[in-house]
């Protein structure tokens, strides 16, 4: 009896397979450092555009988090048919791990912001008077 696919062919395909499900399991967190050694050089617009572009990757983050999640739902309805499944979870967007990657990065840009908003104040140039101005 002859079989179509042999044996060894279709246990090396389910490894690559697991494999691959399992590298889906989440990502390492970078954070942005608080504090550069450039930061006494910048000028009242470079804080301003680097607070800006702080808070639109901290919107990023928030999606990211949340996309892993609803990914997780997905994953752990599908793997109620398909057990290998549980292997793609990503583990580090789950209630019982410390913090999500995304969590402790917007954190530090948090942590960025408030340290450049406070040279920006020392140098007089924070806020922004053309955007808000203090009431009378």
């Amino acid at each position: 009896m002859h079989h179509l696919v042999p044996t060894g062919i279709v246990r090396v395909i389910a490894c690559v397979g697991l494999g691959l499900l399992a590298g889906c399991g989440g990502r390492m967190a970078n954070p942005t450092p608080e504090v550069s050694i450039y930061d006494r050089y910048m000028s009242c617009d470079d804080i301003r555009k680097e607070v800006a572009a702080n808070y639109a990757e901290q919107s990023s983050l928030a999606r990211e988090e949340a996309w892993a999640k609803e990914k997780n739902d997905m994953i752990m309805g599908l793997s109620l048919a398909f057990p290998p499944g549980w292997f793609a979870v990503d583990q580090t967007v789950e209630g019982d791990f410390p913090e999500a990657p995304q969590e402790r990065e917007t954190l530090a840009l948090g942590a960025r912001n408030r340290h450049i908003i406070a040279i920006a104040k020392d140098q007089g140039c924070w806020p922004d008077p053309s955007v808000w101005s203090p009431a009378s």
